[in-house]
């Protein structure tokens, strides 16, 4: 016999994750409005792509009287309505998955512009200005530093210290207006 079956019983013990998921879902959801149940299953049953892109979650009254409401959902773009429409299918399965029905979902371009994402800000590209040339005093340090290395590695690095050095340059100016 197991240690934990001494201790517990004949069931093994449940994994934390799941037992805040239970907390959540049975307890938190009762007070959850229809729209904001919606907006917990579509962002559970989603990855971040998905998350990063929705700004809103709504339901709609279905087509017809007894079906499960239609999803509509919010995302950021034009562009992000037809990548999303076209993995509706999926999207109806990832709900289901997570247990939500919907008969149908609808992807609307929000009307408000919404900031980046924080992924996609994190993966855009900064804007970067020239650094300085280095002095022929700047240039002739970095050549004393590599001179002992051997003939192959010596190029590579003298690149790599006078980028270093150019950026420290570059990034002086700003330090010193910044204690000004």
């Amino acid at each position: 016999m197991a240690d934990w079956q001494m201790e517990f019983g004949s069931e093994p013990p449940q994994p934390m994750g799941e037992l805040l998921h239970e907390v959540v879902d049975g307890h938190m959801t009762v007070r959850m409005t229809a729209n904001q149940r919606a907006a917990s299953a579509w962002y559970r049953a989603n990855g971040d792509r998905e998350r990063d892109h929705t700004t809103g979650v709504f339901l709609k009254k279905p087509r017809r009287a007894g079906m499960a409401p239609i999803l509509c959902v919010y995302v950021d773009s034009h562009a992000m309505v037809t990548d999303f429409g076209v993995n509706k299918d999926i999207y109806l399965a990832r709900l289901a998955n997570v247990g939500y029905e919907v008969s149908g979902i609808e992807f609307i371009p929000s009307r408000k512009e919404y900031r980046t994402s924080k992924r996609a800000a994190r993966t855009a590209q900064p804007r970067v200005s020239p650094l300085p040339p280095l002095t022929e005093e700047e240039r002739q340090t970095v050549a004393s530093l590599v001179a002992d290395l051997p003939e192959s590695l010596r190029a590579n690095v003298s690149k790599a210290v006078s980028l270093s050095m150019q950026r420290n340059k570059q990034q002086r100016p700003e330090k010193e207006n910044k204690a000004k």
